[in-house]
């Protein structure tokens, strides 16, 4: 998908879509295998089982990680740093110093880190990238929270059979008590995740998602169910649809009234209240999908449609309107966003400049009087707004 203000420009892309490791990302996993090396080394002389198996678990995945970032599998810096913070913490409790308080931190990192893969395996199941619509955030943090219990469970039984055979003495009470802290810490993680989406998610969970799409067979579903409720609810004075941008359908050819349309609607959201145009859409709700067969690719789609905003509206509207491409498996649609601006828009017509505004599901040409008449009012309520939002003057104790 690509998106404008039109058409992306260097260094504004997706958050998610980088696909090439920077160099301070690159720094950091450095940094962080070596510690997991030294980590290793230090399980390897105070002979713990366990850290030297999580140590190397680590460090391996580091290694793949900054080897083949992209080509196999993307895991977000976040995962590798709280991993990371978590074995040291384990290391600090179990080998050197005996810690219980770094014990307790460790097993609840552990906790939340069971719990985000949780919410990977949750999303996966649901087979879409995070965030769609119709999700159900209660639903999906139980799954995760059962998700990072149980796979503790599985593996504090392995400790288990695993240190008997080798005569191992095992404290129960100090596995039951680990089982709690890591209980806890999915519990944290999840209830976090109830309550608000956004920061850790957005680089940890969202972000594997996301830079993992293909490789997991996930399908970005999200803005697309927007778009099919938007049709159904079909054309009202803030949507509008067009089935092409510049393609006279019947003729086939390039048609300049085709680009009208689109920049008269533009337009009169503008003025008016703002709304959303969708292009590759017919009126009756079909997806035809844009005509992008008239351009040699979409790069060369998006810079017309740039181009065409600014010569025929203005450069310094351009921050009022944003354009998307959505797939819709072999088609695609241009869904344009539009806000209201303050102050009159007009589309330039050759040496013509025309002043639309929307009325119920159509825009229609202002002029004269009307025009005026029309701007003044809008000009009105923007200055009733302004002073409805001023704060009072302090008042003093005598009233005055």
């Amino acid at each position: 998908m690509t998106e404008g203000n039109v058409p992306e420009r260097k260094g504004k892309t997706n958050p998610y879509d980088i696909q090439k490791m920077d160099r301070t990302t690159m720094k950091l996993y450095w940094a962080t295998l070596c510690i997991s090396a030294i980590m290793v080394a230090v399980g390897i002389i105070f002979e713990s089982i366990l850290d030297i198996i999580v140590a190397i678990g680590i460090t391996i995945l580091i290694a793949i990680t900054m080897r083949h970032d992209y080509k196999f599998i993307h895991i977000p810096p976040m995962f590798i740093i709280l991993m990371m913070i978590g074995m040291v913490f384990s290391t600090i409790s179990g080998v050197l110093f005996d810690i219980g308080f770094a014990g307790i931190v460790q097993k609840v990192i552990l906790g939340v880190i069971l719990g985000l893969m949780g919410f990977v395996c949750a999303y996966l199941a649901l087979g879409k990238i995070p965030g769609f619509s119709d999700e159900k955030p209660g639903l999906i943090s139980l799954e995760a929270f059962t998700f990072g219990v149980a796979v503790y469970a599985i593996f504090t039984m392995v400790i288990r059979y695993v240190n008997e055979s080798l005569s191992i003495a095992l404290d129960y009470s100090e596995l039951f008590d680990s089982m709690a802290y890591v209980t806890i810490g999915a519990f944290l993680i999840s209830l976090f995740f109830y309550m608000d989406k956004s920061s850790v998610f957005k680089h940890t969970v969202f972000n594997f998602m996301y830079n993992n799409k293909e490789a997991l067979g996930v399908r970005e579903e999200n803005e697309r169910l927007e778009i099919e409720n938007m049709i159904a609810q079909g054309e009202s004075d803030t949507l509008e649809f067009k089935s092409t941008l510049r393609t006279n359908l019947k003729t086939g050819e390039k048609d300049k009234r085709m680009e009208k349309a689109v920049l008269k609607t533009i337009t009169a959201f503008l003025n008016t209240n703002g709304g959303t145009l969708l292009i590759g859409v017919a009126d009756d709700g079909e997806i035809l999908g844009i005509d992008e067969n008239s351009f040699d690719n979409r790069d060369k789609l998006n810079l017309h449609m740039t181009n065409l905003l600014s010569s025929q509206i203005g450069d310094e509207f351009l921050p009022y309107i944003r354009f998307k491409l959505i797939e819709f498996d072999d088609k695609a649609v241009m869904r344009v966003a539009c806000k209201r601006c303050n102050i009159p828009v007009f589309l330039k017509d050759n040496k013509m400049e025309i002043y639309y505004v929307r009325s119920g599901p159509s825009s229609v040409e202002l002029t004269g009087s009307n025009m005026m008449k029309y701007i003044g009012t809008k000009q009105k309520v923007k200055k009733l707004k302004v002073r409805a939002e001023r704060p009072l003057a302090p008042v003093d104790e005598e009233g005055e």
